[in-house]
Order: C-alpha cells, then sequence, then structure tokens
C-alpha cells in the first residue's frame, strides 16, 4: 500500500519566547517491507537542524528556533509504500543496544501482582509457544480493556499513566495499551518495546493518522508487532516511525522552551491512500 502523510504540530504562546528547542522522532525509516519514497520535514523560522539516530535506531531530529517566537509550527510530509508483513519485522532500522534491555521495566511498565496474574492468564490460554502466547495477550487486552480515543496533541505528548492503573480501569489510549502489553510481556520473559507511527484507516477517527502500538521480540522470527486496541498484528496499512523501551522514548516530539509562556499545542495527522 502507498501512503501520503501529513502531521501538523503547531505551539502558541501568550507571552512570546526567547529560545524554543524540539528533539523530534517524526522521520520513518526505510527497511525491507517498508520503503520511504520521499520524506519532507519542515520547520517554521531561522531554524537549525541536526539529523542524527539514537540507541534504538529511530531517526531524530534536534532544532532550535531563536526568538521571540509566539508560534512554531512543524510539518512532516511524505510518500511510505508498505507491505503486509503480518507484522513481522523485515531488515528493521539497526539496534544499538541488546535485546535483554527490552525485559527492563520502566515507570509505566512495572510488572506489579496484577500485571503478573494478568499475564498468566494469557500464558494459560496459549499453548506456551512464544508467538501464541502474545496473540493471547493481545486478544485478552482486547477483550478486557476497553480501547479509548485520544486527542492528537495527548498521543503527540508523553502518558504516564502505569500500566496497572491502565488494567484496574479496564480502558486506555493506544499508548496506554500499548503500555499493558509490553509490561505483561516483559513479565513472561519475552523482550517488547513500544512503537509510534501512523495508520491508514477507511473511516476518520479522533486519533487522526496517529498511531501507537508494541512489538515482541519472538526467536526464529525476530521483532513482531502487535496493536492490542484494533486486535490485530500491523498491515500495510501501518508505517513505522520509532521505538523504545516505552513511549517517552518514541514520542513524536519534545520539547523545551526558554521563556514566554506554555504554549497551547495543536496537532492534526492524516494519511491518504494513494496505491
Amino acid at each position: 500500500m502507498r501512503l501520503r502523510i501529513r502531521h501538523d504540530i503547531v505551539a502558541r504562546y501568550d507571552e512570546p519566547v526567547t529560545l524554543a528547542s524540539r528533539s523530534l522522532h517524526l522521520c520513518p525509516r526505510t527497511f525491507d517491507g517498508q520503503y520511504v519514497r520521499a520524506w519532507h520535514l519542515d520547520i517554521t523560522g531561522d531554524c537549525r537542524q541536526a539529523r542524527s539516530s539514537d540507541a534504538f535506531g529511530n531517526i531524530v531530529y534536534d532544532c532550535a528556533v531563536e526568538g521571540p517566537l509566539d508560534e512554531i509550527a512543524i510539518a512532516a510530509e511524505g510518500e511510505v509504500e508498505v507491505d503486509d508483513t503480518t507484522g513481522v519485522l523485515q531488515g528493521a532500522p539497526l539496534d544499538r543496544i541488546p535485546p535483554a534491555v527490552f525485559l527492563r521495566e520502566t515507570r509505566v511498565t512495572m510488572r506489579t501482582p496484577a500485571i503478573a496474574a494478568f499475564a498468566d492468564k494469557a500464558k494459560a490460554m496459549s499453548d506456551g509457544t512464544p508467538l501464541d502466547l502474545c496473540h493471547k495477550l493481545m486478544h485478552l487486552i482486547h477483550d478486557e480493556v476497553e480501547a479509548l480515543g485520544a486527542d492528537p496533541a495527548e498521543l503527540c505528548g508523553v502518558r504516564e499513566v502505569a500500566a496497572e492503573d491502565v488494567l484496574a480501569e479496564a480502558a486506555g489510549t493506544p499508548a496506554d495499551l500499548a503500555h499493558l502489553f509490553i509490561a505483561a510481556a516483559r513479565g513472561l520473559s519475552l523482550p517488547a518495546r513500544f512503537v509510534s507511527g501512523y495508520l491508514w484507516q477507511e473511516e476518520d477517527t479522533a486519533t487522526g493518522a496517529l498511531a501507537a502500538w508494541a512489538e515482541a521480540l519472538i526467536p526464529g522470527l525476530g521483532w513482531v508487532g502487535f496493536d492490542a486496541g484494533r486486535d490485530t498484528c500491523p498491515t500495510d496499512a501501518y508505517v513505522r516511525v520509532a521505538s523504545a523501551l516505552d513511549q517517552s522514548g518514541a514520542a513524536w516530539i519534545r520539547s523545551a522552551d526558554r521563556g514566554g509562556i506554555p504554549a497551547v499545542v495543536m496537532v492534526t495527522a492524516a494519511a491518504d491512500r494513494l496505491g
């Protein structure tokens, strides 16, 4: 599937800032099954940009815009061609850290007794193989935890809700459900990580084209994606952008401003099918 993506992030200030710094995960990589035909990142103002690759293999743009500024606008746009690999990541971006690191707990993916019991429930439903276990975990989350819509501005930020609280509330945003999957998978000794990306859908949703899901490392297959909110492995409608231990490391944007009043952030994201 060939998709055109447009992602806009606009921050407006009640009082001008003297410096706006941004760290951006807004550029997808090319790998087997995902080919970036064209991609452009535009930032308003006289902006200094530095491109790099982080430890997780993500493309990162760090930039700083000097003020005074009452607005900063960022637009990412391009075309990506995606093949349906049934969620299996083939020829993926190089990770610079060993898989065992993805067993590490974070503040939002702690393995509490409630998470352990939930993971054991999924394990009891499976045939014991890692792949089937992850599928059963995905199905269990989808059946028992309501998938809530999320404002695009919220998805562009960082969710602070712990996986245990998502389970207790039996409801969560796409990022929350990904964190729940990750916490449970790691509790079963399966390396797992958070993924941010785009999703083409036939009908408009509250989140637009923004998406979040999880990946688990399956012996013999490699990294495989699981979208518990939609109860599916990523297809050719998904564009993978960034991954990390949790959402904080794969967030679309991290901001630091000097002076001024905190910004009102407006986010839109759209995916159109071209072929």
